[in-house]
């Protein structure tokens, strides 16, 4: 099973996950989960970016914290093959960190770096022109041919919303979802890919 995902957090230091959505992926199926929790506070940097205040964290979670969902969660993640994310290395942190606060080991087996691990497929060059850089989720999509239409659309299927946007954790994992799935019919990607399955 491929679980992709997404977090949107307190700020850039391993604080918390105000928003953790993931797309579970097998040969027959795919299920989706979204989840919002209550944090007591959300620096407004990061507020500016994806929206949620700790007072609209509060209305969204219905007043949940990390720690009610653990055990589920936990269970999702040790059931994937491989867990992929744009930039995996920030979310796997705050991942870790949030799985620490309640005692337990985050449990992910392998994990795919959908912006690192396509630097040598997409050949974006850096803005100096010197070697490629790594594509922002946007450029990944376009580079796949995937719309912003599209991937509103599968969000709004998979998660039962209205709109979603770039930095609301639903809109960037139906994305990557997108982008990968897109991205795995060219061998390239699939062939890296297959080394974490």
């Amino acid at each position: 099973m491929i679980l992709y995902t997404d977090t949107e957090t307190t700020g850039l230091y391993p604080g918390q996950i105000v928003q953790l959505t993931y797309i579970m992926q097998t040969e027959k199926d795919v299920t989706a989960k979204n989840m919002f929790f209550a944090v007591p506070f959300v620096d407004p940097g990061a507020v500016a970016v994806h929206g949620f205040s700790a007072e609209k964290l509060k209305v969204l979670s219905g007043g949940k914290v990390f720690s009610d969902y653990a055990d589920e969660i936990e269970k999702d993640f040790s059931s994937a093959d491989v867990v992929v994310s744009h930039n995996v290395s920030f979310d796997e942190a705050f991942l870790r960190a949030e799985f620490e606060r309640v005692g337990k080991i985050l449990p992910i087996k392998n994990s795919f770096c959908s912006m690192k691990n396509t630097v040598p497929i997409c050949k974006l060059l850096r803005s100096g022109g010197r070697g490629y850089k790594y594509p922002k989720l946007s450029e990944l999509c376009d580079f796949f041919g995937v719309t912003e239409r599209e991937t509103e659309e599968t969000a709004r299927k998979l998660f039962g919303i209205d709109s979603a946007f770039y930095h609301d954790a639903r809109f960037d994992t139906a994305a990557v979802f997108l982008a990968m799935n897109y991205g795995m019919r060219s061998e390239e990607l699939l062939s890296e890919l297959k080394k974490y399955l």
